[in-house]
């Protein structure tokens, strides 16, 4: 009875580790991406991005790499002290990984060159990233900044 229960239980370990997603899949590495986000840690940011990381669409003469998502994080987290990143969908075909997220955060400090207002913000995001050689080389990314700017009091209903 021992080695039949000790069989069983080898079996749900193997079972349970073979769920888990390796640690340099694609989906993995891009969930890294939001946690780098929510917990404002750049120095995760550097290492799953390509040196030659490019942002599409990437604002005018913002160069590419890494350097160019931790300046985003940077102004983000200043205008948005409290900003988090949570993951509601995320699909993976081949090396490209589809997420749809939601943003949340509170204007405290000015954004976009628009004053702080104090009020909060809820918007949607889809990112698709592409991974190759376990480095995010490419992010195609669009942010519902119409819901955000109306919540935030820049557009008025």
């Amino acid at each position: 009875m021992k080695s039949l229960i000790a069989l069983i239980a080898g079996f749900l370990l193997a079972v349970q580790a073979s769920a888990a997603p390796a640690a340099n899949e694609p989906k993995q590495i891009a969930t890294q991406w939001y946690e780098a986000f929510a917990s404002h840690d750049a120095e995760l940011l550097e290492k799953i991005l390509a040196p030659n990381w490019i942002d599409i669409p990437s604002p005018p003469a913002v160069p590419h790499g890494p350097e160019a998502a931790k300046a985003a994080m940077a102004m983000l987290i200043s205008a948005f002290p409290d900003f988090d990143i949570k993951i509601e969908d995320i699909v993976q075909e081949g090396n490209k990984v589809v997420v749809r997220s939601n943003i949340t955060g509170t204007q405290r400090q000015a954004f976009a060159g628009l004053p702080a207002t104090g009020r909060s913000m809820k918007i949607q995001a889809v990112d698709i990233h592409e991974i190759n050689n376990g480095k995010i080389v490419r992010t195609w990314h669009t942010e519902d900044w119409m819901t955000g700017l109306r919540e935030l009091n820049h557009l008025s209903r």
